[in-house]
């Protein structure tokens, strides 16, 4: 069996499928590894550290694609001509964004294909150690605030000096899921007074456990439903007093991350324009629900803007700015993943029943799956 994997094509992907740990992982369990050379280069892996785990370095994609069995990738799509010279029943892994890559991915509907994307794994504890998403996005939390305060012109913790007090910055995250959590830990460790908000009031307890403030809408609508993974479509009366309570948090704040997402829905706005021309100059807003229409008004996803003298930014891939540890991580998601499925003779088992399987493949021998269909209902 040979597994292999190239350089990102992605515009600004810096972060690499296979890192020299999980190589030598792989190489152990009797894999032959392909890696294109500087493909982790980007990650601070050198082409030595990856010889050194057992891996043989390819100059190109196409001695590499008419090799391998498993082809692993971040984000990257393998274009027509390099899918042409690629084994039958080839296996492709990643995470490719179904919505919005599908005239891209059809392509790969031929000679047998499979396609998995780890972006649709169902949210179940037994995903936990293949959770792409959730890696990732610990780290987009991290750097959301660090971004945050390269951005800001003051300092963020109290600081007593002989000329005066600096005062702590201010931060409210909204929406306390992974990213949100690793935010509100990043701000206090960095000396943020820190306030919170999110629609599941179940969270409270782990966002007070991080020293942050929590606040509620005061709700009576029993379509909050605790113990959900995600964030729920509220209703009308909702948003209008959850808008209503952030307006007045938000006004006074230094710093705000957003990570408020919505699965296969546009991202709700929560800070509307009337908020930021009461906040603060020099105030800064970091936006990571960009890609699904932002969460801020006027928002736009890639770019940095002001309105009003208060900064917005919208980053496109925060996890790729630490790509070494991005990479490290992904990589033992897709190891684990990989390995879960490995049958006796040490081959993927593309037939399997489990629905760690079922779900996140997209395109099946050569056919797009309902998984691939559902995710995009204009194919």
């Amino acid at each position: 069996m040979f597994v292999g994997t190239f350089k990102e094509t992605v515009d600004g992907e810096s972060r690499v499928a296979i890192s020299p740990e999980s190589c030598k992982k792989l190489s152990n369990l009797g894999y032959t590894i392909l890696i294109e050379k500087d493909a982790g280069v980007n990650s601070s892996f050198s082409n030595l550290s990856y010889e050194s785990a057992g891996a043989k370095l390819i100059d190109n994609k196409f001695d590499i694609i008419n090799q391998v069995d498993i082809l692993l990738s971040v984000t990257s799509i393998p274009d027509d001509k390099i899918i042409e010279k690629s084994k039958q029943n080839l296996i492709i892994v990643g995470t490719f964004d179904t919505y919005e890559n599908y005239k891209t991915l059809q392509s790969l509907a031929i000679k047998k294909i499979n396609v998995i994307s780890l972006d649709l794994l169902p949210r179940i504890s037994r995903a936990q150690s293949m959770d792409v998403l959730s890696s990732q996005a610990n780290l987009a939390g991290y750097k959301a605030v660090i971004l945050a305060s390269n951005l800001f012109k003051k300092a963020f913790p109290m600081m007593m000096t002989a000329a005066g007090t600096i005062i702590p910055a201010k931060c409210l995250v909204l929406g306390a899921g992974v990213a949100g959590l690793q935010a509100i830990a990043t701000a206090k460790r960095l000396g943020c007074v820190v306030t919170a908000f999110d629609v599941r009031p179940e969270v409270e307890e782990q966002v007070k456990s991080l020293g942050a403030k929590f606040i509620k809408v005061d709700n009576s609508d029993s379509t909050v439903q605790e113990n959900s993974v995600y964030a729920k479509e509220m209703t009308e009366e909702y948003k209008l007093k959850q808008k209503a309570k952030i307006h007045d948090s938000a006004k006074d704040m230094d710093i705000i991350i957003t990570t408020a997402m919505i699965p296969g829905k546009k991202a709700p706005i929560l800070i509307e324009n009337k908020t930021i021309r009461e906040m603060k100059l020099g105030s800064v807003i970091i936006d990571l629900a960009g890609a699904s229409g932002g969460n801020t008004e006027g928002v736009k996803f890639g770019k940095e803007i002001k309105i009003d003298d208060v900064v917005i930014n919208s980053p496109t891939n925060l996890p790729s700015l630490v790509s070494f540890d991005a990479s490290s991580l992904y990589s033992k998601n897709i190891f684990n993943f990989i390995t879960s499925f490995l049958d006796d003779r040490k081959s993927f088992d593309i037939n399997s029943d489990d629905e760690l399987l079922t779900k996140t493949i997209i395109i099946k021998n050569g056919v797009k799956t309902e998984n691939f269909l559902k995710e995009n209902k204009n194919v």
